[in-house]
């Protein structure tokens, strides 16, 4: 379980080294400070900083929250491992819930969330979406294209927190996993030759997939459809039923509600990742 830890503002890359290079590591799996690629601005063209995604916070991932307690006692001006005093059960840690624990997974890599790509359509609204921002598109409370953010509210620890999401545009140098996952998709929409001539209208490749799924014609390829219920075998959602709201056949993988937050968000998984609750 992810377990957080509070401590003093511009304190919490000490107190992970402290961790990492002192506590015994059977204790925990790891720790790290969530950061995030922030974008800004010189003569128009967008620059990545590395930011905190929270001060004051860090996260541990352990089985053994009681140990990892004792041991951070060691530095205890310096940290707070998150729990309540319960007079008749003594000490209780709170890791962070089951459904925040995904989100994270879903926008972290390495604990690092990286920039978002977005391509603006001609009404001025996002025409695609390519990183971790794309998952949370319906979430978003306010965008910011000329400073290059998108800000998505989310509740954690009891409390709504707000996350910036670093945006780049087709203006800003080029980054090599975004052009891969540009040439993917194009290729993709060229081999099923049923993608509208506008590879970015995900509007009407999404009425193309209904129409699909109202011929059944995923479930003849691939043995799923719309509607049909099933779970995700990696663990990451536990044995929570997840409702299929979209086939991709191009792209080998399906897109599933999944309860976030208090929200039902769509998330994309592939066909090895899933099983049918049939």
């Amino acid at each position: 379980m992810w377990y957080v830890i509070q401590t003093i503002s511009g304190k919490e890359h000490e107190v992970c080294i402290w961790i990492n290079t002192y506590v015994d590591h059977s204790l925990y799996k790891r720790c790290f400070v969530p950061l995030y690629e922030d974008v800004w601005r010189k003569e128009g063209i967008g620059h990545i900083s590395i930011k905190k995604m929270f001060s004051g916070y860090l996260f541990l991932e352990t089985d053994t929250p009681e140990e990892v307690y004792e041991a951070l006692k060691q530095v205890s001006r310096l940290t707070v491992l998150l729990s309540l005093e319960e007079k008749s059960s003594g000490r209780i840690f709170l890791p962070i819930r089951k459904d925040e624990e995904a989100f994270f997974d879903t926008i972290l890599s390495d604990g690092l969330m990286k920039v978002s790509y977005v391509h603006m359509s001609g009404r001025g609204k996002f025409g695609t979406v390519i990183g971790p921002l794309q998952s949370y598109t319906e979430h978003i409370v306010r965008v910011d294209i000329p400073h290059r953010r998108a800000i998505v509210d989310v509740p954690m620890l009891g409390e709504t927190r707000r996350i910036k999401f670093g945006l780049w545009l087709d203006v800003d140098p080029k980054i090599a996993w975004i052009e891969e996952e540009k040439r993917n998709r194009i290729q993709t929409s060229q081999e099923e030759d049923t993608r509208p001539e506008d590879v970015w209208d995900w509007k009407a490749w999404k009425k193309i997939n209904e129409d699909k799924a109202s011929k059944n014609i995923e479930e003849d390829m691939y043995g799923y459809q719309v509607g049909e219920q099933v779970i995700n075998t990696t663990g990451i959602y536990g044995d929570t039923p997840l409702e299929i709201v979209e086939v991709r056949p191009g792209k080998n993988s399906v897109v599933v509600n999944v309860p976030i937050f208090g929200d039902m968000t769509r998330v994309e998984m592939g066909m090895g990742e899933i099983k049918s609750l049939k």
